[in-house]
Order: structure tokens, then sequence, then C-alpha cells
């Protein structure tokens, strides 16, 4: 390259679920943090001591942030995505039904 050829930008999109939020990141080649948003997931607690959250909404939530942190840029540019999601993970059949995460609930379902 020239002295006055620049590298194209490159960007990366971190991707963070945590038990009250989804949050995301979008950092350049360098490391620089260039955009953040956040999503309030909803909970719900029918039963004292019992929280449930809906995937849908943990995966919608997924999107909006993602879409705010990339807004603007070329997503041709993107060159990683990486998600953080351990509190959230949902197990589903093959109806795609969502299947309790329990360990006794679970080993009935899956070896019933």
């Amino acid at each position: 390259m020239s002295g006055g050829e620049q590298k194209p930008e490159r960007y990366y999109v971190g991707v963070d679920v945590g038990t009250g939020s989804v949050r995301a990141a979008l950092v350049d080649q360098s490391g620089v943090l260039l955009a953040f948003a956040d999503q309030p997931i909803k909970n719900w607690e029918p039963q004292f001591n019992h929280h449930e959250q809906s995937s849908e909404d943990i995966w919608a939530a997924c999107c909006v942030v993602t879409k705010k942190v990339v807004q603007g840029i070329d997503l041709n540019q993107i060159r990683g995505l990486g998600f953080d999601a351990t509190c959230s993970l949902v197990v589903l059949d093959k109806q795609f039904h969502p299947l309790p995460v329990n360990q006794e609930e679970l080993e009935r379902d899956l070896l019933g």
C-alpha cells in the first residue's frame, strides 16, 4: 500500500446476555469501543423464588442491541460476532419446544 492508502476498517460485535438485560458492543480492529447498547429482559416470578424468562424475548433483545450498534456502518466490514449467554441456555426437543433444564425432568424428557 502506498502512504496515502488505508486498510478498510474491520469491526467486531460482542453480545452479552445477562440476567436482566442484553448488551452489545461494536469495536474496531484496534479494540476501540465505537458503540454500545443495552435492552432489558422481561422476568416473571410466578411464585416465590421461581423466576422465568422468555427465550423469544431474549432473542428479540439480542436483535435490538445488535442492530443499534451496527447502525450506519458497512455490514461487509464486520469480521466477527461473539455471543456470551450462559444464563440463557434453551434446550429444545425435536419439535423445537423448550425442555426443562433441571436434571430429573431433562433426563426423563431426553431418555424417556
